[in-house]
């Protein structure tokens, strides 16, 4: 996911998204989310394994589980995974209304979705009810994405946008949000349901 319409092509993804990403990324995002050298981090919408690349290297003794529903890109993450010996790291198909969570034997420390967010056709519905319920308490969900610029050419989704359908799909803003320059970094875990 991320490079719109031509999710075929992987190369065309990677030479779009992945050149020279250092130099726009928000710094640090991969380290601010580490907490422990074992975590099990999931990717959600993985797209060309870029940042299931830095989490392996920055977590040897972690577990990274790549999600994409993009077959071209699930073969691009299996070349990156080989080329590049990310023996921690699974990568996994799943459908664009479904990731498949309930099929995981782990139990989650970080599930990140990185410059994605804007997939989701109907992300109160997905996140509540194919991602609420698979998740553990302790799980932190961290969204990162770009702000909408004007003249922009990618499609954004505003951070307070994102914080609503968050809210409204059961999670809760667990710290003030991060923003450099036209990104943000949201963290979130489960609220308690009412019953």
């Amino acid at each position: 996911m991320g490079c719109f319409p031509l999710y075929e092509d992987a190369g065309f993804c990677a030479a779009v998204m992945d050149t020279n990403r250092e130099s726009w990324q928000m710094p640090d995002i991969v380290n601010r989310l580490i907490t422990r050298p074992d975590m099990t981090v999931v990717d959600l919408g993985a797209g060309t394994g870029y940042f299931a690349d830095l989490f392996s290297k920055q977590l040897p003794e972690g577990k990274i589980i790549a999600l994409d529903p993009e077959e071209s890109l699930i073969s691009w993450m299996e070349e990156r995974k080989k080329r590049d010996s990310l023996d921690n790291v699974s990568i996994r198909k799943i459908t664009k209304d479904n990731p498949g969570l309930d099929q995981l034997n782990s139990e989650i420390d970080l599930l990140f979705i990185g410059y994605t967010y804007f997939h989701y056709d109907e992300p109160i519905k997905y996140f509540r009810e194919k991602v609420y319920p698979f998740i553990q308490e302790k799980t932190v969900v961290a969204i990162a994405d770009m702000a909408p610029v004007p003249g922009q050419p990618r499609h954004t989704i505003p951070a307070q946008q994102v914080i609503t359908e968050m809210v409204e799909a059961g999670f809760k803003i667990d710290e003030e949000p991060t923003t450099l320059f036209d990104q943000y970094l949201l963290i979130f875990k489960k609220a308690p349901r009412v019953i």
